[in-house]
């Protein structure tokens, strides 16, 4: 496998630069089960590529798993989009070449660096808040230099004969959000449903006050440090949604313990550097009771679409091509986890208490 996609990969950019290309030494940089990333050396001395590339290649497990061509095609015009962002804005890293039909993306290479999570697990609580200033601020630098160009991540998907403004990830959401109560009150939890939250929440994918694009998973794994910098991976479901959604995403799924204890502050770390980049774009974010309401909507549908990963009745249906294990942040909590989430929810929002602990004590019993 490695070798024939490698030759697909030479011949990619051969025909790109003109040039004879030679690629050695591949370096497994691991993936999803159907994807397969690796770091490779460009040979020959060809000066027209940098010395390595990332080469990420989209993969069907059998014949019988769905068509991956709208998550290709999505990821491709989501690539195309940030690589022709001005540098200072570009969220990470740039396509070099694609091939539709072999799934192959060829990316430049950010180099070598830690992920979030592993440098939040070395970092000791004291230093802690500085990591996530860096992360929030690298965040709302990618939200502040994308607003107002959906239209250019529409033509660039058109061109992918896909559609940007069609959201697995908001239609997941939306299944959730009509399927999660019912199931809940089947397990005795009568407390009220936050109705109109719910819809607030989810019309954040598909409309929203603060608009930018979004990798869809900027979790922990997907923040790469290099050199002190931030960048976010993995554009497989990317595109434009309130920017209130990543933010939550990013508070919902770091490791808050570190060295051992846990520091409320850190949460405060993370939102206040994410608003001081995005404030002067969106000036009602500087109100801390509206920013705190935005944030908690978006947490509520994030935990709501977990649970309904989590239940044992769970999912029974997608849109073509999408995968729960995308976004693994949210997949791989225990019940205890997701239940501790909800409790935090129920704290910060008395419009969503009951159902919060509700929910909290169905996942934590399962």
């Amino acid at each position: 496998m490695v070798d024939a996609t490698l030759a697909a990969v030479a011949q990619l950019l051969e025909r790109r630069t003109g040039m004879e290309v030679a690629l050695v030494d591949p370096q497994d940089l691991g993936g999803s089960g159907r994807t397969l990333v690796m770091r490779v050396r460009v040979g020959h001395n060809n000066f027209t590529l940098p010395r390595t590339v990332v080469v990420k290649q989209l993969l069907a497990a059998d014949a019988t798993e769905v068509d991956l061509g709208e998550a290709f095609a999505r990821e491709a015009a989501a690539y195309k989009f940030a690589t022709a962002l001005p540098v200072e804005s570009r969220p990470g890293p740039t396509l070099l070449a694609s091939d539709p039909a072999a799934g192959i993306l060829v990316l430049s290479d950010l180099g070598l660096g830690e992920t979030m999570t592993e440098l939040l697990t070395r970092t000791p609580a004291r230093r802690a808040g500085t990591v996530l200033s860096a992360w929030g601020q690298a965040l709302g630098r990618m939200h502040a230099g994308t607003v107002g160009r959906e239209g250019d991540l529409s033509a660039l998907a058109r061109r992918e004969h896909t559609d940007a403004r069609h959201d697995p990830v908001g239609c997941e959401a939306a299944r959730a959000a009509e399927r999660v109560p019912t199931r809940l009150a089947e397990h005795g939890v009568t407390a009220a449903v936050p109705d109109a939250a719910l819809r607030r929440g989810l019309g954040m994918f598909t409309g929203g006050q603060c608009r930018a694009f979004s990798p869809s998973d900027v979790g922990p794994d997907n923040a790469l440090v290099v050199g002190g910098a931030v960048r976010f991976l993995d554009y497989e479901w990317a595109g434009f949604r309130d920017a209130g959604l990543d933010i939550a995403y990013a508070l919902l799924t770091y490791p808050r313990w570190v060295a051992g204890g846990i520091d409320d502050g850190l949460n405060s770390a993370l939102i206040e550097a994410w608003r001081s980049e995005v404030a002067r774009i969106w000036p009602r974010l500087d109100d801390d009771r509206t920013l705190a309401r935005h944030i908690t909507t978006a947490a509520l549908v994030w935990l709501t679409l977990a649970t309904y990963w989590c239940l044992p009745d769970g999912p029974d249906a997608h849109d073509a091509g999408f995968d729960a294990g995308h976004l693994h942040a949210l997949t791989d909590w225990s019940g205890r986890q997701l239940a501790d989430r909800w409790h935090a929810l129920a704290e910060a929002e008395p419009e969503f208490a009951d159902f919060a602990r509700g929910a909290a004590a169905v996942v934590a019993a399962l």
